[in-house]
């Protein structure tokens, strides 16, 4: 492995870590994805599946597996829109309000004894590395989806838009 591989390897490595200690840690309702989604839907509430999909960056068979658990415990409501019945609209209920909270308030596994170990520069460093990578991760899909003729996502739309002319 050449060193340019080497820090994404242990990021990849370190997630696969988290990610096994977060699903253990919130149990059936709370396993990965779930509280990214509820929390999505929190925060755009009647927001669309598609626009959700996009949102989180998710197969719409997993999005649409996701929702289904979700509304079959009761957390979500679904609805199809009033202007376009094809499009499904989504809505945290009473009940996934509280179990979104519960989660909030549930700091994930190891995050403590991770974070006593670097110190508040070190951290403010991570922190800037990561957001440099997460930039350059997205301006690199956005070349991709150019180059390939792909019409932008609308978030994507005010960029695509100064480098195409459109």
């Amino acid at each position: 492995m050449n060193e340019q591989e080497q820090p994404l390897e242990c990021l990849f490595r370190l997630m696969r870590g988290l990610r096994r200690g977060h699903s253990h840690h919130h149990g059936p309702h709370h396993s990965h994805g779930y509280g990214r989604l509820m929390d999505s839907i929190a925060q755009q509430e009647g927001a669309s599946a598609r626009e959700l999909t996009e949102l989180l960056d998710i197969r719409p068979s997993s999005l649409s597996e996701m929702l289904s658990k979700l509304e079959s415990q009761g957390d979500i409501r679904r609805q199809r829109d009033e202007k376009d019945a094809r499009i499904s609209r989504v809505w945290l209920t009473e009940q996934g309000r509280q179990r979104l909270q519960q989660h909030r308030k549930s700091p994930l596994p190891y995050q403590s004894a991770l974070m006593d170990c670097l110190t508040a520069e070190e951290i403010r460093e991570l922190n800037r590395i990561c957001q440099k990578l997460t930039d350059r991760l997205a301006e690199e899909q956005s070349r991709e989806k150019r180059e390939e003729g792909s019409p932008c996502r609308q978030e994507d739309q005010e960029e695509c838009t100064d480098q195409t002319g459109f």
